[in-house]
């Protein structure tokens, strides 16, 4: 619980961060990406894919007009950042979910197979089918208490806890594909 916690106000501040320096990320050139150091050039990624996603009604439309690379990053990072805030069932009845079909794709081009296998597994031995998630939509927080009683998300995010950070499998992929970004 506590490393839970640890990983959730690592996120809240990370993205606090990525806020305050959004506008300069989003106007820096390929060659001042290239020179950051690994958290400010994941938080430059971040800030940059999430503000060309934003401009589209839909998330979906969004991630259409990404690059494969730019798509990889935002599909796996905003997973992570769900997980971490708020555990699998989060990122499943969150907006979150429209990303879900295209994920074990995206950790797999990203070399995050234990966290693929992770997902699949879930999502086999739980009978779920990404392509429809509808039965996630939830109102209140009392539809959220009662998703997290169908299935063993807490296995699940205790699992994903100890594996190793998505982040850092990230960031060798967004170096490999600066260009892209």
């Amino acid at each position: 619980m506590f490393y839970k916690l640890k990983i959730l106000w690592q996120g809240m501040r990370m993205y606090s961060k990525i806020k305050s320096n959004e506008r300069r990320y989003t106007m820096m050139s390929y060659l001042e990406l290239d020179s950051l150091t690994d958290s400010e050039l994941y938080e430059a990624v971040f800030a940059r894919t999430g503000d060309k996603v934003s401009k589209f009604e839909t998330i979906t439309d969004g991630i259409g007009s990404l690059s494969q690379p730019e798509q990889d990053f935002y599909i796996v990072s905003y997973y992570e950042f769900e997980v971490n805030n708020g555990g699998l069932c989060q990122f499943f009845v969150n907006s979150s979910r429209e990303v879900a079909p295209f994920l074990t794709d995206c950790l797999n081009r990203i070399s995050a197979i234990e966290h693929k296998n992770l997902f699949e597994a879930f999502i086999r031995d739980n009978g779920i089918d990404v392509n429809d998630l509808s039965s996630f939509m939830i109102q209140d927080v009392n539809d959220f208490k009662a998703q997290m009683e169908r299935y063993p998300f807490d296995d699940f995010d205790k699992a994903f806890c100890e594996l190793e950070p998505v982040q850092n499998l990230l960031i060798p992929y967004v170096r490999s594909h600066l260009s892209a970004f």
